[in-house]
């Protein structure tokens, strides 16, 4: 894993996907 501000934004950036995903999911269902 990298460090930084970078590394920071791409781990952010999953996360709010995962949980953008899930919430969609359960709007959905």
């Amino acid at each position: 894993f990298n460090t930084g501000p970078t590394a920071g934004q791409s781990v952010f950036h999953v996360h709010a996907h995962v949980l953008g995903g899930a919430v969609l999911k359960w709007e959905n269902a």
